[in-house]
């Protein structure tokens, strides 16, 4: 794949680096407008795509306020990841953040399939990712 494939939702920065792995920098507080503008895009790269890994930085996110993580947690259909790997966050957003998940797993349970993992560095985030990566095509 040539060079990724960006977007920005409000202040939050996604981009692809290969059609199986979706990288997010999250910035400042998570609103609701950018958690739509978020699922949309999300939901819509799963259609062309399929499912992939999920890498969240989390390092510089200040908050997810509780209107934003109820949208969050409140998915129409499942979520298109093979897992999620988190990295850098504060420990109380990684609580908010986990706790999501098991809202919506308790809310659609079929809309939240993956895995769901916390690590300090971007390193380790990746590392966890790489079983749920696509394999490199044989080589000729």
């Amino acid at each position: 794949m040539s060079p990724p494939l960006e977007w920005m939702c409000g202040k939050q920065r996604l981009w692809l680096e290969a059609p199986d792995f979706l990288c997010m920098e999250m910035h400042g507080t998570l609103d609701v407008a950018e958690v739509d503008a978020y699922k949309s895009l999300v939901y819509e790269l799963g259609d062309r795509y399929g499912t992939f890994a999920f890498l969240a930085d989390m390092r510089d996110l200040g908050g997810i306020p509780p209107d934003a993580r109820s949208r969050l947690a409140r998915a129409a259909r499942p979520y298109p990841y093979r897992a999620i790997a988190v990295h850098g966050t504060s420990f109380t957003l990684g609580i908010v953040a986990a706790m999501v998940v098991k809202a919506g797993r308790a809310l659609a349970p079929g809309a939240f399939p993956f895995e769901l993992a916390f690590f300090k560095t971007e390193a380790q985030a990746r590392a966890h990712l790489l079983p749920f990566r696509d394999p490199p095509p044989p080589r000729p």
